[in-house]
């Protein structure tokens, strides 16, 4: 069992005994152990399996959570978890992916309207019935019933980063197989889609039988939904469908191309190909002959393929049906989209002197295990009180420290900036006397998330006439599961940001991945430019880059769009205004 899935069942426990009244001490006892496995380094697994002892060494965990640490991992389950969970009814505790609604309200939902699910409270809102709980009129009950719609959308679906990680765990126990030649990860979750629903893996071999017999034994495999010669169906543990398709070597690009997606960009394929008199399919690209034979023509690579349809081969990311076939048969596709290769540093960093979990060393020394040459410690200002804001004074004084640290380190450049507030009005939470001796200020709105459009964009719009503004932080506010993107003309702030020489951010951090592929298109088109930041607060985050690059990869960025794929002089000369 992975580090997610015990502190997702530590977090529900709280959750539980929160509505249950049950001692705060212990509420809070699940809930920081929960924070503290979130930011381990290593898996329990493997730490249980070297020295069951060193469990007790992670802060939070005493001898009771240890335990059930222990349970988790040899069993795959927790039998005091599982009696907890049945005291409530079914899908009672999801109404808390809602937006807007902790245990003490959706107690006072179940024991004043009988509300036990989230369709309940669909059905509640719709007629209005929610009015008689105070705090809950007509807006918030407008309020739920779209967050309603937003969770029934991505129900059932695994962010990025856990989709990634539960199929390189199933790719590298395919690998052990010596009957597999190749294999690739397929579906949305190789077009880089933020969120992912069933997993496809390919596979090239010889022998289907023997590599379907890995397959179907792969430990985390809950049930068998299907097995055939060439296609396996496999559900796991934590709910989600793997599929595997074994392909033949001629046939494997087309199969990579058909399986990748998307639905529309296929359809478009199969256009162009009948134009030529070709037929396309996951076996390859064939000439149909009068007699209304088959010829084969190509399908052994992607390449291939593309090139016999006259088009250039199309990035996975970019195959969304949004002009990429277009771009591609006239040549036009953009020169090399974006890599990670190209990022030389991360501009946003958080750590002990505010809600960050690492010191300023240990992200230093991360960074440069990275290649980085530069990074920016931005630490949240004085409105973020739950995360040790700091104030102008505490800032001040915080910049000298951490140029202090620069001076002495070699081989990577330290910026001290600061992660300033926005609040309602549009006007900055720091005085700009403190915030002009900052290296890079990043503006970001941490509150007033139901503000209307209007409201929303004359705020953001403010904040952003301030001169000494250089990045606008996660600009929607969003969390794809659980917080819809905040009300604003997104046109309007995309042009002030590219007036005003702000850099627009493509946040990592969490559940964000803001702003989103889309929106980078539209913002690219207006002319504004990006920085990809992890936002990280503790030093394994600093290797979530990688998805920041993905969502620029599939806004059609290449590496002269982000700031922080420029040399350190170049850098520091675009962060003037």
């Amino acid at each position: 069992m992975k580090n997610k899935q015990i502190e997702d069942i530590f977090l529900r426990i709280a959750d539980a005994l929160e509505i249950k009244d049950e001692n705060i001490f212990k509420v809070r006892a699940y809930r920081t152990a929960a924070h503290n496995i979130s930011g381990l380094s290593r898996e329990l697994s493997e730490i249980y399996s070297e020295d069951e002892s060193s469990l007790g060494d992670i802060p939070g965990v005493g001898k009771d959570l240890k335990e059930k640490i222990i349970e988790l991992i040899s069993s795959g389950k927790l039998t005091y978890y599982e009696d907890l969970m049945k005291e409530f009814p079914e899908g009672f505790l999801d109404m808390l992916d809602l937006a807007g609604l902790g245990p003490k309200k959706i107690k006072k939902l179940k024991d004043e309207l009988g509300i036990n699910n989230a369709h309940d409270l669909e059905v509640a809102c719709v007629e209005g019935r929610l009015k008689s709980i105070e705090g809950m009129g007509i807006k918030t009950q407008e309020k739920l019933i779209d967050s309603i719609k937003h969770f029934k959308k991505r129900e059932g679906r695994m962010l990025l980063p856990e989709a990634y990680e539960c199929a390189n765990d199933i790719v590298a126990h395919l690998k052990k197989s010596k009957y597999i030649k190749k294999i690739e990860i397929a579906g949305s979750l190789r077009r880089g889609m933020e969120t992912v629903g069933d997993l496809d893996i390919l596979v090239e071999s010889d022998d289907k039988d023997k590599v379907m017999d890995h397959f179907t034994g792969y430990p985390e495999t809950e049930s068998l939904i299907a097995r055939g010669d060439t296609k396996s169906s496999i559900s796991l543990k934590n709910g989600t469908q793997v599929d595997i398709r074994v392909v033949d070597t001629k046939s494997f690009g087309a199969s990579l191309v058909y399986f990748t997606g998307s639905k529309e960009h296929n359809v478009r394929i199969r256009s162009i190909a009948k134009k030529y008199g070709y037929k396309v399919n996951e076996y390859g690209v064939f000439k149909v002959t009068k007699a209304g034979k088959e010829k084969y023509i190509a399908g052994l690579t992607e390449e291939d393929l593309y090139k016999a349809l006259k088009m250039q081969w199309i990035p996975p990311e970019l195959r969304e049906n949004r002009g990429e076939i277009e771009a591609a048969l006239e040549g036009t596709l953009p020169d090399g989209l974006l890599k990670i290769g190209d990022i030389k540093g991360d501009l946003h960093l958080h750590t002990t002197a505010s809600d960050g979990r690492a010191d300023i060393m240990e992200m230093i020394e991360r960074a440069k295990k990275k290649g980085y040459k530069y990074i920016a410690v931005t630490d949240h200002s004085q409105y973020v009180k739950i995360a040790r804001g700091m104030d102008e004074k505490q800032l001040l004084k915080r910049m000298e420290k951490i140029r202090k640290i620069d001076r002495s380190i070699k081989g990577i450049k330290v910026l001290a900036g600061v992660e300033v507030d926005i609040l309602e009005k549009g006007k900055l939470d720091l005085e700009d006397y403190a915030l002009k001796e900052a290296d890079i200020v990043i503006a970001a709105v941490h509150s007033k998330f139901s503000l209307d459009e209007k409201s929303q964009t004359r705020r953001m719009l403010k904040a952003m006439d301030n001169k000494y503004v250089n990045v606008l932080a996660h600009p929607s506010g969003r969390l794809i599961t659980k917080r819809r993107p905040i009300e604003l003309d997104f046109d309007k702030v995309f042009k002030e940001a590219a007036e005003n020489n702000i850099f627009l951010e493509i946040n990592t951090h969490g559940e964000r991945t803001d702003l989103n592929d889309l929106h980078c298109i539209r913002a690219k088109e207006l002319g504004a430019k990006f920085v990809i930041n992890t936002d990280a607060h503790e030093t394994d985050q600093l290797d979530e880059i990688k998805y920041g690059v993905i969502t620029a990869r599939r806004g059609w960025l290449v590496k002269d769009d982000a700031l922080n794929t420029y040399s350190l002089g170049k850098m520091l000369k675009a962060l003037r205004r």
